[in-house]
């Protein structure tokens, strides 16, 4: 069992930057990652500052290159488990699927989310390419087109607001509902905003040459050029629970890790970054938070080694 300052699960944008901040300041780190980001089936990355829309691969592989000059081990593989060690200070022993073990004074957990989709046939086969969710990350691209909002059934108001998002971008979007009827607010909110209004199951969505059809139940169907989607998000990992850190238990980040401003999880020596905590943030929002939370880890442990080096001293 190797030994490390920090112990990092989880290795898309969050996680990356955490190893990035943690091996300049010459912290020994291990981060070991499945392979498995959120954003795998996007074509590309955008609204990141100094990218100019890298496939969610090439960035990653970018910002895995430049971890070479630090004392940052990659691993790939999935962490099984990470048990707390009573040693006066806390310690944790990482093992992962694969056989790997690591000791580790700190934790950050950065394993991200995971999209469910509504159950509409085509979405999950054009997901990341032509049905997106993220108005912010994919709507310069397709601006000034005919677009639609699909809700997710059984969470109209959801649709609504994403529906008045998404009219910044364009001002010939559908809102389809899938079967949801809507209030008497939201429609006149939508109408405020240009937004039409669709409320007929969907059957299917069909691509063709120039984007998608949206059909529906009756075999009507409405071309559009892309398809933004209300998503449910999960944690990807169940981790944090098992280490009995503190979730969030309602709202709109229900399920997230529970942290204060610097990352820390109600665990001493476990901190948290980038979705995990915050399902509302793009991409490189959750690299600037993961920043952070790493100069805050590095500043604990330097109090930790001072306290320890103290009391080398008197004694």
């Amino acid at each position: 069992m190797s030994d490390s300052d920090v112990v990092i699960v989880g290795g898309s944008v969050a996680g990356l930057q955490a190893a990035l901040t943690l091996g300049r300041a010459r912290r020994r780190v291990v981060l070991v990652d499945d392979g498995q980001p959120r954003n795998r089936p996007a074509r590309h990355v955008h609204n990141f500052l100094g990218q100019l829309a890298p496939t969610p691969a090439e960035l990653l592989a970018s910002a895995r290159s430049m971890l070479a000059p630090y004392d940052v081990t990659l691993v790939s593989d999935r962490v099984e488990s990470i048990r707390p060690v009573v040693d006066g200070v806390p310690r944790f022993e990482v093992s992962a699927r694969q056989g790997g073990h690591w000791s580790a004074r700190s934790i950050v957990l950065a394993t991200g989310l995971t999209d469910e989709l509504p159950q509409v046939p085509g979405v999950s086969q054009w997901w990341g390419d032509q049905v997106v969710a993220c108005p912010h990350c994919h709507g310069w691209e397709v601006r000034d087109q005919p677009l639609a909002q699909l809700g997710m059934r059984g969470l109209p108001a959801r649709g609504v607001q994403r529906a008045l998002l998404l009219s910044r971008w364009s001002n010939d979007v559908l809102l389809f509902t899938d079967g949801d009827e809507l209030g008497g607010e939201g429609l006149a909110r939508l109408a405020a905003a240009g937004v039409r209004v669709r409320t007929e199951r969907v059957r299917s969505v069909e691509r063709h040459a120039d984007g998608l059809d949206l059909v529906l139940a009756d075999g009507e169907a409405i071309a559009r050029r892309a398809v933004f989607v209300v998503t449910r998000q999960h944690q990807q990992s169940d981790l944090a629970a098992r280490l009995g850190c503190r979730l969030i238990s309602a709202g709109p980040n229900a399920g997230a890790v529970d942290v204060d401003e610097v990352g820390r999880t109600s665990v001493p020596g476990v901190w948290a970054a980038g979705t995990t905590v915050n399902p509302a943030l793009l991409a490189i929002g959750a690299a600037g938070q993961a920043s952070t939370v790493a100069t805050a880890i590095h500043a604990a442990l330097l109090d930790e080694d001072i306290i320890e080096a103290t009391g080398r001293v008197h004694s």
